[in-house]
């Protein structure tokens, strides 16, 4: 029965084991409590709990024996959980590594990698590190000399040197010890400048598996975009050379499971081995040996992410029932699964990979079986299968979805249940290219366009999936929502007849309601709309509308979601130009919320942008890159555009080297003007353009900083002024002095943290500069 769930379906056929359940849930319940607590607290309370087990058990009498037994098992779990969770805590706590982080210094240290180097998201700048390496220092060098410190600690550090290390690798490095406040099971965050130093060769094991990941890249660069990234992600979990806009489109279709590897993959691998070893008739320790070394291979060359390790305990299960005869429960696996990972490791009690893992297959596991036997009534059985599957695991895990993304898409659903038996071949065929990559990669340049052509399909569902309007409804992202959710589908799968299709019907109504509301006219963008200034927190990212479903835009923001989700909410499909004023983050590193799903013909910016990582991501892109000079002139849709600065050869600061635009429509004006300063503005007071600056709507510079020229202000003479600025902001913006001014030289001032986006009409019967607000989110 569901084939594609491999070892994580046995036993599914047959009534669910619930004897191990209270422990289980008492387990992680101790361990979470442990964490948040001193160690000393989760000590007393593992003890009491103990005493309480023992007593319980002494005292233990029919008929109530078996109820008693089962909460003597939840107390011991409780107990020794609590007991192993406080000494991880304790052992960090008192480390010299955190020691050093409580009096932030530059030591040297030497430390152990624990996992691979990870990418850190967004566009590379200067002095932001790159990578962020798990590792275990082994001793730190304090004023006292040499301490040992074995503790968990994560370095953030810089350079290409980093990316290749291996786990096991052991290095020396210069770094700041930083305080991990909310992590009582990390010691320190490291800042380090330079590479690692005096770095250790890694094991032979390690080894293997590096050479292993590396065959399988270099195998997959013979395929196209984005399946020579994608396919590493989908069979070993390496997302290196994933493209940032394809992990978007799993996130947004509810398909991130697929790129982390996770124990849907071994369990598929290991229930092959095991359906192969039944084919050829070998005998149970045969079965038992491939499926170990199954486990142990996937391990190693995949690396124990969370699911992972649930995988392998709950197929290690699996495997000790097939060894010694007796017939596997699933349910129960996975309880005595959660009990003993949480005994080793119980800082995973807090990972969300863990939980969705256990919560996708506890769900699975539960519903799948009766929505089999009833849907295949209706559909064909391996259609029934596939569908109970998808929602049998969206369910479980929306609750806890929500306090990630703040959304549920729906479109998850149709989405998983397109690429699920195609996952099951790529999984398979992917791996074995990776094992034959790494014996003879000429061969496995070739065989690689199988599991490519799997990994196309995959891809195409995704980018589908995403590009479906409203395809996820905005949800409360705190326990409240989560727990409101969990009992919303708890009715709809635990009620049965006429209660169950009215409370249906109910929920329904709400969600059409809902779509209504967001789809009607009058909502947003209002009708007219000429100009729109994103709330994009803080950063700057304004639209000018060039017709139905195409905008020019100015600047980006920082965050990549917050300019897309404007663009969104724009119908902004079509970026003929994109104006980038200058390479500061908060102003360009948001250029992949607006590549995304959108095609961007060329795009503005000032000399030498395009050496900068967002001038290479535009490269990529194939977007042609202008650069701006005074006195240009670009016509777009109703747009005259007309460069006023920088003026050529200028070499002052980076916020003064700005592109300003003066942008002319049908009835309105406005001046996009960056962060420019008082050197740029004075100098434009007194240039050639002076006489253009005074506009019907302002961008005002530098989102309000008090580093303004009143004159250039007044000289704007602007209807609205417009302050891009994010709420609570560290700097002060807009400032007092700033804001004094526009309330003198402008009729309406608007800001972005209180008004959210910010609309300017194009005039018609309401006469140019007429705003309109969203409101905050």
């Amino acid at each position: 029965m569901v084939a594609w769930l491999g070892t994580d379906a046995y036993g599914l056929d047959r009534p669910p084991d619930l004897r191990l359940l209270v422990p289980a849930v008492a387990a992680w319940l101790a361990a979470l409590g442990a964490l948040a607590v001193a160690p000393g607290t989760a000590w007393v309370c593992g003890a009491g709990a103990g005493l309480a087990a023992l007593g319980l058990l002494l005292a233990a009498r029919p008929p109530l024996e078996s109820l008693a037994l089962t909460t003597v098992a939840a107390l011991a779990c409780a107990a020794t959980v609590a007991g192993v969770t406080g000494v991880h805590v304790h052992r960090v706590a008192h480390s010299a590594a955190r020691e050093v982080s409580e009096h932030p210094s530059t030591v040297e240290f030497a430390a152990v990698v624990a996992a691979d180097p990870r990418q850190r998201a967004g566009t590379p700048r200067p002095g932001r590190a790159e990578w962020v390496v798990r590792a275990s220092t082994t001793w730190v060098r304090t004023g006292e000399g040499v301490r040992a410190s074995r503790a968990p600690v994560v370095v953030l550090a810089s350079g290409r040197e980093w990316s290749g290390l291996l786990p096991g690798q052991p290095f020396r490095a210069r770094g700041t010890f930083l305080g991990a406040e909310d992590d009582p099971l990390t010691a320190a965050l490291v800042l380090v400048r330079g590479p690692p130093e005096r770095v250790g060769a890694p094991s032979r094991t390690q080894a293997l598996a590096g050479r292993v990941r590396e065959r399988l890249r270099e195998a997959a660069a013979v395929l196209p975009a984005p399946e020579r990234g994608l396919l590493p992600a989908l069979i070993v979990g390496d997302v290196s050379g994933l493209d940032p806009r394809t992990s978007e489109d799993f996130r947004a279709t509810g398909m991130t499971h697929l790129l982390t590897v996770s124990g849907a993959n071994l369990a598929i691998l290991t229930g092959f081995v095991l359906a192969a070893a039944r084919l050829l008739r070998a005998p149970p320790w045969c079965s038992v040996v491939g499926g170990a070394a199954m486990i142990w291979l996937f391990v190693l060359v995949c690396r124990p992410e969370p699911s992972v390790v649930r995988a392998a305990f709950m197929g290690s299960v699996g495997l000790l029932a097939l060894a010694t005869g007796r017939a596997p429960a699933a349910l129960g696996a996975l309880c005595a699964t959660v009990v003993g990972v949480l005994f080793v490791s119980p800082g995973l009690a807090a990972s969300f990979g863990f939980a969705l893992s256990v919560l996708a297959t506890a769900g699975i596991l539960l519903l799948v079986p009766p929505w089999t036997r009833e849907w295949s009534h209706r559909l064909p059985l391996p259609a029934a299968e596939a569908l109970a599957v998808t929602v049998a695991a969206q369910v479980a895990v929306s609750p806890v979805l929500v306090l990630l993304s703040g959304e549920l898409p729906w479109v998850a659903v149709p989405a998983n249940v397109l690429a699920a038996p195609v996952v099951a071949v790529v999984t398979v065929t992917g791996s074995g290219v990776a094992a034959l990559a790494a014996v003879w990669p000429e061969a496995a340049a070739v065989a690689v366009r199988l599991p490519g052509w799997g990994a196309t399909w995959i891809a195409a569902v995704a980018q589908a999936g995403a590009r479906v309007p409203y395809g996820a409804l905005p949800w409360r992202s705190d326990v409240a929502g989560g727990v409101f959710l969990a009992a919303v589908l708890a009715v709809l799968v635990f009620t049965h007849g006429r209660p169950r299709r009215v409370f249906a019907a109910v929920v329904v109504a709400a969600l059409v309601l809902y779509l209504a509301a967001r789809c009607v006219p009058g909502g947003w963008p209002p009708p007219g709309w000429a100009l729109v200034a994103c709330d994009v927190g803080q950063g700057s990212a304004f639209v000018l509308s060039v017709g139905p479903g195409a905008a020019v835009v100015a600047d980006t923001g920082e965050d990549p979601e917050a300019v897309d989700g404007c663009l969104e909410r724009l119908g902004v499909r079509e970026v003929p130009l994109l104006i980038l004023s200058h390479d500061h983050a908060d102003h360009v590193d948001g250029a992949p919320g607006v590549l995304r799903h959108r095609a961007v013909a060329a795009a503005l910016a000032p000399p030498g942008f395009g050496e900068g990582a967002t001038g290479r991501l535009l490269a990529e892109a194939g977007v042609e890159l202008l650069e701006a000079r005074r006195g240009q002139r670009l016509r777009v849709g109703p747009w005259l555009l007309r460069v006023l600065w920088p003026e050529t050869g200028f070499t002052g600061a980076v916020n003064d080297g700005s592109v300003v635009v003066r942008a002319d429509g049908v009835a309105l004006s406005v001046l996009l003007t960056g962060d420019i300063e008082e050197e740029a503005q004075r100098r434009l007071l007194g240039g050639p353009d002076a006489d253009l600056l005074a506009v019907t709507v302002l961008a005002v510079p530098h989102h309000g900083a008090g580093t303004q020229e009143p004159a250039f202000l007044e000289a704007t003479a602007p209807v609205v002024s417009v302050t891009s600025v994010g709420a609570d902001n560290p700097y002060g913006h807009p400032a007092p002095f700033t804001w004094t001014l526009l309330e003198r030289v402008a009729r309406v001032n608007l800001r972005t943290d209180r008004d959210g986006d910010v609309a300017v009409l194009d005039g018609g019967g309401s006469g140019p500069g007429t705003a309109v607000v969203r409101g905050p989110e």
